[in-house]
């Protein structure tokens, strides 16, 4: 299952968030990421898990 990740800047503000996810979602998958919007990453975090756990078509 692909998880979001919170990304603070210095200030400690939230200023992006990361989706991650292991490739096929096996232990030894090697690790992907993939930064957005708190929006844009709940969607790509969901298609993610459809595909899955493998980058989503398009």
């Amino acid at each position: 299952m692909a998880n979001l990740v919170a990304r603070r800047n210095r200030a400690g503000e939230v200023s992006s968030y990361q989706v991650r996810w292991r490739e096929g979602g096996v232990r030894t998958g090697e690790q992907q990421t993939e930064r957005f919007d708190e929006d844009s990453a709940k969607v790509f975090r969901d298609a993610v898990d459809e595909a899955g756990q493998h980058w989503p078509p398009g």
